[in-house]
């Protein structure tokens, strides 16, 4: 090669090098995301027709608890079969993070759980919502695909996938509710 198309090469190898060095910045941190505590939830739909429950969760004692909502007057009841219904609580599940797998638990086997309340992990993981863009490609349109729950700690993060509740998260926010981190 002769040095007269040197200025040629870099010109053309530069481009490259700044998109393969800037894919390695932005990806790198996602990849080391590897929380080792599950985390137990519920969701509540945060719109008017929620349900009214009785109780909600706290953690007490390194355990999971009834908390007893205070009855208000302004009580919104929800009909079944033509009869009002007050459940109980909220439904639990449990989040495996090693698998990305839910299961919906009784308040039974939650008792049995040694949780810390959070709001980071034990390990320092958080979860949060987030709305996903798409960069300068936004401006064409963009379909949402990026929006949902994150497990993220330091500049990486992982999309939570399954969690139920997730399908509202467009028109109601406040569904999910982390109760605990499992121990």
């Amino acid at each position: 090669m002769k040095i007269k198309n040197l200025p040629l090469v870099v010109g053309m190898a530069l481009p490259l090098v700044f998109i393969i060095v800037i894919s390695i910045v932005i990806f790198t941190p996602s990849l080391f995301i590897r929380p080792m505590h599950d985390f137990v939830y519920t969701e509540e739909r945060g719109d008017y027709y929620n349900r009214q429950y009785q109780n909600t969760y706290k953690v007490e004692n390194d355990r999971i608890a009834l908390d007893p909502i205070p009855v208000t007057t302004k009580e919104v009841i929800v009909y079944e079969n033509g009869s009002p219904k007050k459940e109980l609580a909220p439904k639990l599940y449990r989040y495996t993070v090693k698998t990305n797998s839910v299961r919906q638990i009784d308040f039974d086997e939650a008792k049995n759980l040694m949780l810390d309340p959070g709001p980071s992990s034990p390990d320092g993981y958080t979860i949060s919502y987030q709305y996903g863009h798409s960069g300068i490609f936004e401006l064409f349109g963009s379909n949402g695909n990026d929006n949902g729950y994150f497990i993220s700690k330091g500049s990486g993060k992982k999309r939570l996938s399954g969690l139920v509740g997730d399908n509202y998260r467009y028109s109601y926010q406040g569904n999910f509710k982390l109760i605990g981190w499992i121990k």
